[in-house]
């Protein structure tokens, strides 16, 4: 077939039409997939962002929880070993009021032998061998009266508490009503009075107590040292020093900071198995 030369320019042009809207068809599909990636990766950031926004949102309430965990924990323990530690001084107390109860009870018992005199008996003669128990001794062995009363005497005032128990009973007592300055006060006249009894340090260690309980932390903090300096063979040397360190805590402060780190230390240097220690390094641990 023979083209004429009109045809064959036609031929031409429309060739040259179709190959541009080729182009251009072509251009904008990929300006149309272009933008889409744009798109999708500006979507796929916003994902990513949002990923991590809450990935950290996650950790952060999880080292907040952590640490509330770690904070109720330390109550927990700290609420446990006070448990332990006021329980032999409640004991103690108990102690001392049977004794009281007791001691009241047989002075009762006394006076009513003194006051009944059974039938059949003289009065005289009772009354004169309560004056004169030493005057016969078969007349006393014929007395049982004479002899209850006079074997039962002695071991009343052996069971009477001493002055220092009742003493450290009342101030004990005080603390546990609430009532810290009559507590303190009564803690003080007893270290006066009985400064080298076996009590000594654990009164010393209420008196910081009794600051404490105030949140008169630096009294309480130089309270409990002294209960270090003076009693170091006490048992209650490493509660001292954990209240203390918590004291510290309670003031605020980066030196105080640094002063309950220390505080903790000794307690987990010095007394590595004791309850005060675990607590100290959870203490040790929530410091920031």
């Amino acid at each position: 077939m023979v083209y004429s030369g009109c045809a064959y320019h036609e031929d031409v042009v429309l060739l040259r039409k179709e190959l541009i809207s080729l182009r251009d068809n072509v251009a904008a599909e990929n300006m149309e997939l272009g933008r889409r990636v744009k798109t999708s990766e500006e979507k796929l950031k916003e994902l990513d962002s949002g990923l991590k926004r809450k990935q950290a949102d996650l950790e952060a309430d999880q080292k907040n929880l952590l640490t509330e965990v770690q904070s109720i924990k330390g109550l927990i323990e700290e609420s446990e070993i006070k448990s332990k530690k006021i329980s032999p001084d409640i004991e103690q107390i108990r102690k001392n009021l049977t004794v009281i109860i007791q001691s009241l009870g047989d002075r009762l018992t006394e006076l009513e032998k003194k006051i009944y005199i059974p039938s059949g008996t003289n009065p005289s003669k009772e009354t004169s061998t309560a004056i004169q128990p030493q005057q016969n001794k078969q007349n006393e062995s014929a007395s049982p009266e004479n002899k209850v009363s006079s074997e039962t005497t002695v071991p009343v005032e052996e069971e009477k508490p001493t002055d220092e128990e009742v003493l450290y009973s009342e101030a004990c007592k005080e603390f546990f009503d609430g009532e810290y300055e009559k507590a303190r006060e009564k803690f003080k006249e007893y270290l006066e009075l009985y400064s080298s009894s076996k009590n000594a340090g654990t009164a010393q260690y209420w008196i910081g107590e009794c600051y404490y309980s105030q949140k008169k932390y630096e009294e309480a903090i130089v309270e409990f040292f002294e209960v270090i300096k003076k009693y170091p063979k006490g048992s209650k040397v490493a509660a001292a020093y954990l209240k203390q360190g918590i004291a510290f805590i309670e003031l605020g402060g980066k030196e105080n900071k640094e002063n309950a780190k220390n505080s903790f230390q000794k307690v987990i240097k010095e007394f590595p198995d004791s309850i005060e220690a675990k607590i100290a390094s959870d203490k040790m641990a929530q410091i920031k």
